[in-house]
């Protein structure tokens, strides 16, 4: 490679975060000068900071400045500046609900400094504001849902969460779960006498207790469209 290109190179991609080839490409429309392909590339980015963001020239040249003209950098801090971190994740997550709810969890542990011990504490989940409680208790037994299987959730804090999926409006899911403890303590009560195995196949067998678990698994798909719709509605309760 001719010498005064290499310097030109090296000279250009040390003041701007700028690609191998695209560094080439320019430096090549501008006769090997690097300040005339700095200023193009400037320009470049300008443009293309403005017509994704809809900012005025003023304002896209600001913000590519501040970022180093590393236009990566610069939409994060324009994100940060419209949006809160609620509504980021809900933009960028949007096509995986799941996802965008389990960040929105890990960023509502973080702001309300929430002790855990694997499992988060409810009675200090108790204590959150309305809209996050009920979105914390649900979103935390199911987490224990899925890892412990749905016999074993029953027995963890399934009346908080019951509570709360009414208070979701999703009633028929919060039936079922009544349901389905109703007929495990009515099959440990009348086979109190077997081990603790046989038991627990007899319940997973049984079947009405198998008919309540289909029904939920049935109902729970519904379960994060509804999570997010709440996000939704009580966003300036969620973490900014």
């Amino acid at each position: 490679m001719d010498p005064t290109l290499t310097q030109a190179l090296a000279q250009l991609r040390s003041a701007l975060p700028i690609g191998l080839r695209h560094a080439r490409a320019l430096l090549q429309r501008c006769a090997g000068n690097p300040q005339q392909a700095a200023e193009l590339y400037k320009a470049e980015l300008l443009q293309v900071l403005m017509e994704k963001s809809g900012l005025p020239h003023h304002q896209a040249r600001q913000y590519l400045h501040s970022a180093g003209y590393d236009l990566s950098r610069a939409l994060t801090a324009l994100d940060e500046a419209r949006f809160t971190l609620t509504q980021r994740i809900l933009r960028h997550h949007h096509q995986d609900k799941p996802r965008a709810l389990d960040l929105i969890a890990q960023a509502i542990e973080t702001a309300e400094q929430l002790p855990r011990q694997y499992w988060l504490d409810f009675e200090r989940l108790d204590q959150l504001p309305a809209a996050l409680r009920c979105f914390m208790v649900i979103h935390e037994w199911l987490a224990f849902e899925q890892w412990e299987g749905f016999d074993s959730a029953l027995h963890f804090h399934l009346p908080q969460a019951i509570a709360q999926l009414r208070h979701l409006q999703l009633d028929a899911l919060a039936h079922t779960l009544e349901q389905a403890d109703q007929r495990q303590q009515h099959l440990r009560q009348a086979h109190a006498d077997e081990r603790h195995v046989e038991l627990a196949i007899r319940i997973q067998q049984d079947p009405l207790f198998d008919a309540c678990q289909t029904r939920f698994n049935q109902q729970r798909t519904q379960l994060d469209e509804q999570l997010y719709a709440w996000v939704e509605r009580h966003m300036a309760q969620f973490p900014a």
